[in-house]
């Protein structure tokens, strides 16, 4: 389990712990203000801190693990994330009262378009989490249809598709441990899939890790496009795929384009017992 499971799950899963979307945790005033610099600053961040913060370069041992340590140290702190699997992006709809969909913040400031996979989860009935604290003219002009209800059946079925696309899940604090949604990922404008491609990571890899049924797998490899971390391959003894552990996230999205049903997934706990 993640460090976080340790420090915020209670015996389970620390995003599956309700109160870690809890709007107690979102009174605190602090808080409050951190979930506003997340938004509003990112333009800011992303166009000088994070582009200055590159310029320190990685070749130099001592320096490039000091600026990793103290990134990550900072951003566990107030915005952090983790993959997870549609499975558990299930559980958390489930817990949900609603969720409200807004335009993906990293995508409007690094490529200036709109793209909507970003969904606020609001546990209490009479409270709009988040959303409540967000200035809608933020996202677009008068004639953008800004923050949106939507169904929970819809968000799942949106979020099954946009795997087929190479679209992978996680969810995201605003001070940790509070869990202010979940969005949907590749690199063509996340911010936080930049930080893992050009600097380090700053998320945490799923409770999961993939495993292949060479028998059912047709060696069609259509799952390797698929693959956002690059742990999928050919092997060529069998020509099958093969995967990496490593580099496995855990994801899950490379199973929405196996037509053989080879791909699946197995909670870490499977690999200590039975394969390490």
């Amino acid at each position: 389990m993640c460090e976080f499971c340790v420090k915020h799950g209670e015996g389970k899963k620390w995003y599956l712990n309700a109160k870690n979307y809890s709007d107690e945790l979102l009174a605190d005033l602090r808080r409050r203000e951190l979930v506003k610099n997340v938004f509003y600053r990112v333009d800011k961040m992303y166009k000088r801190d994070f582009q200055l913060y590159k310029l320190i370069p990685n070749k130099f041992p001592i320096l490039g693990i000091l600026k990793k340590w103290t990134a990550q140290r900072i951003l566990k702190y107030q915005h952090w994330g983790q993959v997870i699997p549609i499975e558990d992006v299930s559980v958390i709809l489930s817990m949900a009262s609603s969720i409200v969909r807004i335009p993906c913040i990293c995508r409007k400031v690094s490529t200036g378009k709109e793209v909507r996979t970003c969904f606020l989860t609001i546990m209490n009935p009479d409270s709009l989490g988040i959303a409540g604290l967000l200035d809608q003219s933020y996202f677009g002009g008068p004639d953008v249809a800004k923050f949106e209800k939507v169904d929970k059946k819809d968000v799942l079925n949106f979020l099954s598709k946009q795997e087929t696309k190479g679209m992978a899940h996680s969810i995201w604090t605003h001070g940790t441990p509070f869990i202010g949604g979940i969005c949907s990922c590749d690199d063509s404008g996340c911010l936080g899939m930049k930080m893992y491609r050009e600097e380090t990571p700053a998320f945490f890899k799923a409770e999961y890790r993939v495993v292949v049924d060479k028998d059912k797998c047709s060696g069609c490899f259509a799952c390797i496009k698929n693959c956002l971390f690059g742990a999928l391959s050919q092997d060529n003894l069998n020509k099958k795929v093969k995967i990496d552990l490593k580099k496995c996230y855990g994801c899950g999205i490379c199973r929405s384009v196996c037509n053989k049903g080879a791909l699946a997934l197995k909670n870490c706990a499977y690999f200590s017992k039975v394969i390490f």
